[in-house]
Parts: C-alpha cells; sequence; structure tokens
C-alpha cells in the first residue's frame, strides 16, 4: 500500500502547472494535471510578466489536445 502511495505521489508532483517559456512580451505556461482551467496558469504568467511591472494577458486559447496557455506581457 505504501509503495503504491508513493507512486501516485510521485506522479502528481511532476504535473504541476509550470511555466516553461518566457520571452520580453510572452509566457508559455503548461497545465497541470487535471487541468483546473486557465486560473492558475494566468497567477503564473502574471508573476512573470510582473518581474518587467507588466500584467499577463491571454494572448491565445490553445486547442484541446494541447496543455499550453500563451500569455501577452502588457502594461497594466
Amino acid at each position: 500500500m505504501n509503495k503504491f502511495l508513493y507512486l501516485v505521489i510521485f506522479l502528481l508532483s511532476g504535473c504541476a502547472t509550470t511555466v516553461t517559456s518566457v520571452t520580453d512580451r510572452t509566457v508559455i505556461v503548461r497545465a497541470g494535471f487535471p487541468d483546473m482551467g486557465v486560473e492558475k496558469a494566468l497567477t503564473l504568467a502574471d508573476s512573470e510578466c510582473q518581474k518587467r511591472g507588466l500584467s499577463a494577458r491571454v494572448q491565445q486559447v490553445t486547442s484541446p489536445t494541447t496543455d499550453r496557455y500563451i500569455f501577452e506581457c502588457v502594461k497594466s
């Protein structure tokens, strides 16, 4: 039972929502599993944009077959 629990924790720990790419104007976020929507991704993108005094705005909603959200850093 403990081995199964550790396996589940290990697998889920690699499934967190994370920033995968940052440029001067764009932030790409990979959604975690299960994908809880754009809110968590927006929070991470906004944190990255705020480092440059900007705010995140959804630039592109990717297709349902991908796990990427693309944000643009814009003036507040």
